[in-house]
């Protein structure tokens, strides 16, 4: 497992093997990461893991700052809370659904 030290100094998140894996298969930066820990809004799902994704309203912003990462605003990443880990990084194709 790799750490990954969050920005906002809170915690410091393990990104698994798979994760690892996934990330370098879909050529998602480790600043895209970063990015998405720094910006992302988290949401949560019942089996006590978060998605973290860019926002709508900042996606634009993001996008325009970091202009040479490619498909920065439809990235994601999917953490477990309670130990800490990054699951799985990728993109999305599909609108998110959220309650």
């Amino acid at each position: 497992m790799t750490l990954i030290l969050n920005l906002n100094k809170e915690m410091a998140m393990y990104k698994t093997k798979h994760a690892e894996i996934r990330q370098q298969q879909r050529g998602i930066t480790n600043e895209t990461v970063d990015l998405l820990f720094q910006y992302g809004k988290k949401l949560h799902k019942n089996d006590g893991t978060a998605i973290l994704c860019f926002p709508r309203k900042i996606q634009s912003m993001v996008e325009k700052e970091h202009m040479g990462i490619k498909n920065l605003k439809n990235a994601y990443v999917v953490i477990q809370i309670k130990q800490n880990r990054v699951l799985t990084i990728g993109h999305r194709y599909k609108k998110l659904l959220t309650h």
